[in-house]
């Protein structure tokens, strides 16, 4: 991949496997412009275990100081937002190598875009009640992040920069959540 001077480096790949902090990545979720998420386990006391889902910003964007900003922030913002219609995240940290992640509740079912391409591919529109529930629980979670503040009660002025089919998960208890 060629860096900002044009030179080209190696990415390092992400394994299935690899530990990033109490998290173990058990399986690529999705990959978008900035990161890749995972699902993974982490393991406690006990024999606690849970699984979750673990955003890695991609490795050739780890190094650079805008992106993990921007990263960082987004984590941060996102810890922020209290909503059954928007992902929740509930850590973030580093790997051993500085390679940051945040961890988000994981959210067993199928994303917006997926439920109208299986309609299309079944030769039907996604059913009219459906539409209509998701994008209203699409438009909670909204508007939850354009109304969440900070321990002070202060506007955090939150702006969603990506509302796409792909970030509108439609979990198999019936709720619609943004990412």
């Amino acid at each position: 991949v060629p860096d900002r001077s044009g030179e080209r480096r190696a990415i390092r790949p992400c394994f299935v496997g690899q530990r990033y902090g109490r998290y173990e990545l058990l399986h690529l979720l999705a990959s978008g412009g900035m990161g890749s998420v995972y699902v993974a386990r982490v393991l406690g006391l006990a024999g606690f275990e849970r699984l979750v889902a673990v955003k890695l910003l991609h490795p050739h964007l780890a190094y650079e100081q805008t992106f993990v900003s921007m990263f960082l922030d987004e984590a941060r913002l996102a810890a922020a937002i209290r909503s059954p219609h928007v992902v929740s995240t509930v850590d973030v940290g580093r790997s051993g190598d500085g390679t940051p992640y945040l961890v988000m509740d994981l959210v067993i079912g199928v994303n917006l875009a997926e439920l109208i391409v299986g309609a299309l591919r079944a030769g039907q529109p996604m059913p009219r009640a459906l539409g209509i529930e998701v994008l209203a629980q699409t438009a909670l979670g909204l508007h939850d992040a354009h109304t969440a503040t900070d321990p002070g009660g202060h506007p955090l002025g939150i702006i969603h920069r990506d509302v796409s089919p792909q970030n509108v998960l439609v979990g198999v208890d019936g709720l619609a959540r943004l990412t």
